[in-house]
């Protein structure tokens, strides 16, 4: 065999064996968007799926406007049982916006927040048509301390930012560097998100009209029901019902009903303290649509508290029932509820009371009857 065979066949041997330690990769999906390659040890993609546009049209990854996200992962079984996981290699592939700036690009997705002790810079080098920097520190979780790389990949004209954590034990320097790179060149994307990016960025422009939308339907509602000139702090007697508005830490109002009060027991055991019972089948054919609370004497204090861990009454009702409410060996007892106006799915709170007040003279009826609290005996306030 001559020189130059000799040459060749080690050259070819050395491309071969070279091959051999790359790990294999696999196309993966990014939901309708992208297809991509990435190494086969690495599991699924974590978050978004083919409900892509709906997630983002709720306004799903809302702080992040610039780019889609999708996570792989290889995790440590044991170190994360029972804990947080703890991660072998993890990367994310982000899908970036046409117009996404060079701080979108240069910062890490949001919730990338793996932890590295003496972390240091190691090298930064062109990669195909991007630029690769490259740390290393030791990834600490619980009892775990792993010497690691992170390599951070931002591609502007493949609209592409690659993160990527592995352990040194599973991934060489020199690999891991070729492997970002058959990573990057296998990106493809396959329908241009578009109009997902324009909806995501339109989305706090929707959910501020429909918040003033919902806040004037209220307002009008009010009104209409005898509650005109609400001011937080002051609530408003109408018919037997308080009524209280705030608009900190967002709008709210909420309806109480003052029930009754049952005596206390006399040897003040806390296993007697009359409460809420449980409504039971036939015991009413209206609703309830609000949780019933209460007020007394709990290690020497006034204080209030509510079936259900629902709201307490707000400041002003307090101030108000605190002033009538005074005899130290009663329970007092209220109906309640409280509508977040931003946050409110039935229309029916918003556009009328009948949903809360139609229920009204069954519970009083039931605080009549002795079947809505007890032990005791219940009294008219």
């Amino acid at each position: 065999m001559s020189a130059t065979a000799c040459v060749s066949t080690m050259h070819v041997g050395a491309i071969l064996a070279m091959l051999a330690t790359q790990p294999r990769m696999k196309e993966r999906t990014l939901a309708d968007i992208a297809v991509v390659n990435v190494p086969t040890n690495l599991r699924s993609p974590v978050g978004l799926s083919e409900r892509l546009q709906p997630q983002f049209e709720a306004g799903y990854n809302g702080e992040e406007l610039g780019r889609l996200t999708f996570t792989f992962r290889s995790a440590y079984f044991w170190a994360s049982f029972a804990s947080i996981t703890t991660y072998r290699q993890l990367m994310t592939v982000s899908v970036m916006a046409p117009d996404a700036t060079a701080t979108e690009y240069a910062a890490l997705p949001r919730g990338w927040s793996l932890g590295y002790e003496q972390r240091s810079p190691l090298q930064s080098s062109r990669v195909g048509s991007g630029e690769l920097t490259i740390s290393e520190g030791a990834y600490s979780r619980g009892s775990l301390s792993e010497p690691s790389y992170e390599f951070v990949y931002r591609d502007r004209v493949r609209r592409l930012q690659i993160v990527w954590h592995a352990v040194k034990k599973d991934v060489d320097l020199a690999i891991g560097i070729t492997q970002v790179g058959r990573i990057a060149a296998s990106f493809r994307i396959t329908r241009d998100p578009v109009a997902t990016f324009a909806s995501m960025r339109d989305a706090p422009r929707k959910a501020a009209a429909a918040r003033s939308g919902k806040l004037a339907t209220v307002r009008a509602m009010l009104q209409r029901e005898g509650f005109a000139g609400l001011e937080p702090g002051k609530p408003v007697l109408r018919n037997g019902v308080y009524l209280e508005w705030s608009s900190d830490p967002e709008p709210h109002y909420q309806l109480l009903v003052p029930l009754g009060r049952v005596r206390a027991a006399a040897n003040g055991s806390v296993t007697a303290r009359p409460r809420p019972i449980s409504a039971h089948p036939g015991v009413s054919s209206v609703p309830i649509a609000g949780t019933v609370g209460w007020r007394e004497v709990d290690e020497g204090d006034w204080r209030f508290f509510n079936d259900e861990h629902a709201y307490l009454p707000m400041t002003g009702t307090q101030a108000l029932l605190a002033a009538q409410q005074t005899d130290r060996e009663f329970v007092y007892f209220y109906y309640i509820e409280t509508v977040r106006v931003d946050d409110e799915a039935d229309d029916r709170r918003l556009e009328s009371l009948r949903w809360f007040l139609d229920g009204v003279p069954a519970v009083q009826r039931r605080m009549r009857e002795g079947t809505l609290v007890g032990p005791g005996k219940p009294e008219p306030l």
